[in-house]
């Protein structure tokens, strides 16, 4: 009976440490070489695997980034996450002038083959307004929500 319960224990234990082990995706070493060339000042960088890419997670300058790099090292698209004060002057002249008296709240810019396209989040004292806007600044309206925290 004592050999039965240690054994037991002792399968128990082997098995919640290996379910606890976080495992390291493999990240290709294109992926890596292409990452590492443009992406010099990157910090805190995880990595992901999908089953047709590897995705970056870090920070650079206080933008947070996710890259994405397909099968072959390529870099297919960055999504990056900031405040108003990091937003293209451009863009910032668009969305001020179309929704004037508006917080710009957070940014997610995304960059791929189609060009760069901005999904922004502006609020004021009733509403956040979900926006889409181009690099020249046009912009349209996708939703609309009324405020919880008022």
């Amino acid at each position: 009976m004592k050999n039965l319960i240690l054994s037991a224990a002792t399968l128990l234990t082997i098995t919640f440490s290996a379910a606890a082990s976080p495992v390291e995706p493999t990240v290709t070493e294109k992926a890596q070489a292409t990452f590492v060339s443009i992406f010099k000042s990157a910090v805190n960088v995880t990595w992901r695997e999908t089953a047709n890419s590897t995705e970056a997670f870090f920070t650079t300058n206080d933008v947070k980034t996710r890259a994405t790099f397909d099968t072959k090292g390529n870099l297919i698209q960055t999504i990056r996450y900031y405040k108003e004060d990091k937003l293209s002057p451009v863009v910032l002249a668009g969305v001020t002038a179309a929704f004037p008296g508006k917080e710009i709240h957070g940014v997610t810019e995304v960059s791929n083959k189609n060009g760069v396209n901005y999904r922004i989040v502006l609020k004021d004292n009733k509403h956040y307004t979900h926006i889409n806007a181009n690099s020249t600044g046009d912009t349209e309206v996708v939703s609309k929500y009324k405020r919880g925290d008022q």
